[in-house]
């Protein structure tokens, strides 16, 4: 599918998904090599830049949260010229969709105003990084909610929840910083005097600004979670000791009542109280009495 947008002189085709013949009708229209179009005809696995002298060239990956548990990387092209701005995307992006519906509002209410290529490549990137953003605070506001649960003795069913939360953050973490050089590179080369001049700087500033804040952003989320597991693997180790020294204590508790019961129990003649009627009680009273030594014994120590 096409979708076209004409601000004064300056023309943004955004490609979704399209056919082979929407393709090339594009590229021949802008004059795109067609490298350029074997490039964007099927899925990169990994982000490219390419100059020429009348336009340039970037594959970028923006992760995004699935429906589903993890993340995907949505792959978006943009060719850039001094007159147009192309992107291609093979499905539906939401930050994208949005700066269309604001678009065509424009158009029904009044005549577009005017622009330059370069405002609106920015207008675009910084919309997918705000998206980027956007789904990291998402993720942020995960973790609070694992840290009342880890607070709140689900320390057993945080355990899978944390390790989702930092899968997810961390392949945010791994796709943003696939961005760094090839970003620089395209930004720097818009940049140039033969290009968009100096007047792009601003811009670019802003636009890795963008980025930079969205990974600084995971970072600090990925060492919430890193700090998450200690503190939940803590008070797991912390539940299991105490499941285990209380059933030590009670085995040991038990054993004077074995020995009492063992020695009152061997097949020899002449045992205390054999003959007494109510021998079996004062056995009883016996093992009773050790007992409560013991716990008293821990209760002093604090062991219980």
């Amino acid at each position: 599918m096409i979708n076209r947008h004409v601000r004064g002189a300056v023309t943004w085709v955004d490609l979704e998904a399209p056919t082979s013949e929407e393709l090339s009708a594009v590229m021949t229209e802008f004059g795109i090599d067609n490298r350029i179009e074997e490039e964007i005809a099927s899925p990169t696995p990994y982000p490219l830049t390419l100059a020429t002298p009348d336009y340039h060239y970037l594959i970028l990956h923006f992760p995004a949260a699935e429906a589903t548990e993890g993340t995907k990387n949505q792959e978006v092209d943009f060719i850039v010229g001094r007159d147009f701005v192309i992107t291609a995307r093979y499905e539906v992006i939401d930050s994208i969709l949005a700066l269309h519906k604001l678009f065509e509002a424009e158009e029904l209410v009044s005549t577009p105003t005017a622009t330059h290529a370069d405002v609106l490549l920015e207008q675009v990137m910084t919309r997918l990084y705000g998206a980027i953003h956007d789904e990291i605070e998402r993720a942020g506001r995960a973790l609070d909610r694992i840290e009342h649960d880890i607070f709140s003795g689900k320390e057993r069913q945080t355990v899978r929840t944390i390790s989702q939360a930092g899968r997810a953050l961390l392949r945010f973490e791994t796709a943003l910083a696939r961005h760094e050089e090839p970003l620089d590179e395209f930004l720097a080369g818009l940049s140039s005097g033969d290009f968009f001049s100096k007047r792009f700087t601003v811009r670019a500033a802003r636009i890795r600004a963008a980025h930079d804040h969205a990974t600084a952003l995971v970072a600090s989320y990925r060492a919430v979670t890193r700090e998450l597991r200690i503190t939940n693997d803590s008070l797991l180790s912390s539940s299991q000791n105490e499941v285990m020294k209380t059933l030590t204590l009670i085995a040991v508790a038990a054993m004077p009542m074995t020995l009492v019961a063992s020695v009152f129990g061997m097949n020899v003649t002449h045992i205390p109280f054999a003959n007494e009627p109510a021998g079996f009680w004062l056995i009883i009273g016996i093992m009773v009495i050790a007992a409560l030594v013991l716990y008293i014994f821990f209760r002093i120590k604090r062991w219980f």
